[in-house]
């Protein structure tokens, strides 16, 4: 099924959101925190946009690297162990469809994660019908295409009317970032300022839902949250202990909890939820992915009791 997300649909599920916060503010004590129930991981750093709201490649510059296949293997066998049934997403701040790899990648989470949904986040510059069948055979359960350029774009929708006539076409959906969130003023509140690093203002929710998933950086890095586009904020690294540990953490663990109850301790975290545009000055010099935009991690957690 190819599913087109309308103008209407975004506004009812902000309509949604902005009733429940007002109903988290005044019973608290619904909040819970959850368990792992998504993992993104990022294949590679490479894209095929600039998009301004995409600071690793508008302005900051990052490397071309690829996700090394013992992170990728420690990754799925930490989730295996744990029967993992959640969401596995391709896809953090590169173009997942530029990795080669990616039906291989693909092969070894379906063989692994039998229960888990697989899916695939792309703007679908190099998507096409014979590579979506790959993908589909490889074990991948869905895509969801983002547009981030003014009006239609003719190659994506080219591919997708010829993927519509494949059996056992799986779920599409097609999204326009650009029209139905930048060039409005991002009224839906979808597009988020990434910590100030992005220029996109935003009326943020009180309370922050983005911890509740977590983003393993090509590096293996187990990150605060996907906004952190420059891993100022790593829990860990699968290649030194157990995603599913780290996770588990108690730091970690205690750090979430405030945040989902709209307590901002880092500073990405409060200029996320000031909802200003480009507030953060973009970082300098050279690092193995970016250089870090925020330095308060180890001052907050010591704070906090925490190692």
């Amino acid at each position: 099924m190819i599913l087109r997300v309308s103008r209407s649909a975004l506004a009812l599920n902000e309509a949604v959101q902005r009733f429940t916060d007002r109903v988290l503010r005044l019973l608290p004590f619904l909040i819970r925190s959850s368990p792992l129930k998504v993992v993104a991981v990022e294949t590679t750093t490479e894209c095929t946009r600039r998009c301004v709201y995409c600071p690793p490649h508008h302005s900051l510059d990052i490397p071309p690297l690829r996700m090394d296949w013992s992170v990728y293997r420690r990754i799925v066998g930490s989730l295996a162990g744990r029967g993992f049934h959640g969401q596995l997403w391709y896809g953090l701040y590169g173009e997942s469809l530029l990795d080669d790899r990616l039906e291989e990648l693909v092969r070894h989470a379906r063989t692994r994660l039998p229960a888990a949904r697989l899916c695939l986040f792309s703007n679908g510059d190099k998507l096409t019908k014979q590579r979506y069948i790959s993908l589909r055979k490889s074990g991948l359960n869905a895509v969801f295409l983002s547009q981030h350029s003014p009006g239609s774009d003719p190659a994506a929708a080219q591919a997708l009317s010829a993927i519509a006539g494949v059996p056992d076409a799986g779920f599409i959906s097609w999204t326009d970032y650009h029209s139905l969130f930048y060039a409005q003023g991002n009224r839906l509140n979808i597009l988020n300022n990434k910590g100030g690093l992005a220029d996109v203002k935003r009326r943020p929710l009180s309370f922050c839902r983005d911890v509740r998933c977590t983003a393993v950086d090509c590096l293996g890095n187990v990150l605060l949250c996907n906004n952190d586009c420059t891993a100022s904020y790593v829990f860990g690294n699968v290649l030194e202990r157990d995603l599913c540990e780290i996770w588990d953490d108690p730091a970690f663990v205690a750090v979430r909890r405030q945040i989902i109850r709209g307590r901002w301790p880092f500073e990405i975290c409060r200029r996320c939820a000031g909802g200003e545009g480009a507030t953060t000055t973009p970082p300098q010099g050279p690092a193995a992915r970016l250089p870090r935009a925020f330095h308060d991690f180890e001052q907050v957690m010591k704070s906090l009791g925490r190692p």
